[in-house]
């Protein structure tokens, strides 16, 4: 059997259809399957390279960098996965000044990027490395002079925009992570929860304090005690939030406070089945 020029021109012509339609499908699942990064323009940006800690201990990777990058000119929020299943989210730096957890944010970037590589994250996770890179940057415990985990509760401010961003992606459960100084409150590492109205919390707070050996202690109501708190108010809200607090001195890095922070972070998605 022979073909005609004419014929095998349109043969020809089907098969460069054909693999560019091919090339069109593999850019598609490649482009779905990186993080995203979209930055909060909430009066937040900061270099936070200024911050010498910070800046020895960011990875050596590519999306690293853009997070740095995006945080310049807000508040970075990375997405990984985006399937089916619980959709979470980790965030760090309510306080500028407590670096283990933001430092272990960045290492947990670092390993999620692998992991959606890999195909291996169920469900969404968000992180949000550095609530106020201003801060940050500055090793400020405070964000303009105040306390975002105060002031979860008032409008405008990045703890009450969490709570919206929260909401406006029907967020599972959120963990917040914190540092908390020797000799301050609670002055140890630990899982804090609270009972009503989410009893997930108190759950979710016993679960990881047995993943990862750290005590826990449960609040009986959100908002008695720590009304202004970012996790109280998700509670509050009906969103399952539990907090975790390493202990480092404010404003540096105590030997394996990062560590700590990071089991903590796994240990959350873990027990919430994203990894």
């Amino acid at each position: 059997m022979t073909f005609s020029q004419g014929e095998k021109f349109i043969q020809l012509k089907n098969i460069v259809k054909i693999l560019f339609l091919i090339s069109v499908l593999i850019i598609g699942i490649q482009v779905s399957s990186a993080a995203e990064i979209t930055t909060y323009k909430w009066g937040t940006g900061g270099d936070v390279t200024k911050n010498k800690l910070i800046k020895k201990n960011i990875p050596d990777s590519k999306i690293a960098t853009e997070v740095v990058k995006a945080a310049k000119k807000g508040t970075p929020v990375i997405k990984f996965g985006g399937g089916e299943g619980p959709t979470t989210l980790i965030v760090s730096g309510v306080h500028g000044g407590e670096l283990a957890s933001q430092v272990a944010s960045l290492k947990l970037i670092n390993k999620l990027s692998k992991l959606e590589k890999e195909k291996r994250i169920k469900g969404t996770i968000y992180v949000i490395p550095f609530v106020a890179p201003k801060s940050t940057a500055s090793n400020l415990r405070l964000f303009n002079g105040k306390n975002l985990n105060k002031l979860a509760h008032k409008e405008g401010t990045p703890t009450n925009n969490i709570i919206k961003f929260a909401q406006e992606k029907n967020i599972n459960a959120v963990a917040d992570f914190h540092c908390t100084k020797p000799g301050g409150v609670p002055g140890k590492n630990i899982i804090l929860g609270t009972v009503y109205p989410m009893m997930g919390s108190a759950e979710m707070a016993i679960a990881i304090s047995n993943l990862t050996g750290h005590p826990y202690k449960n609040e009986n109501f959100a908002g008695k005690s720590y009304p202004g708190a970012l996790e109280d108010n998700l509670n509050l809200n009906n969103i399952t939030a539990i907090t975790c607090e390493v202990k480092t001195p404010h404003g540096k890095l105590a030997k394996g406070s990062v560590t700590a922070s990071y089991n903590q972070m796994i240990a959350f998605l873990k027990y919430n089945k994203n990894i």
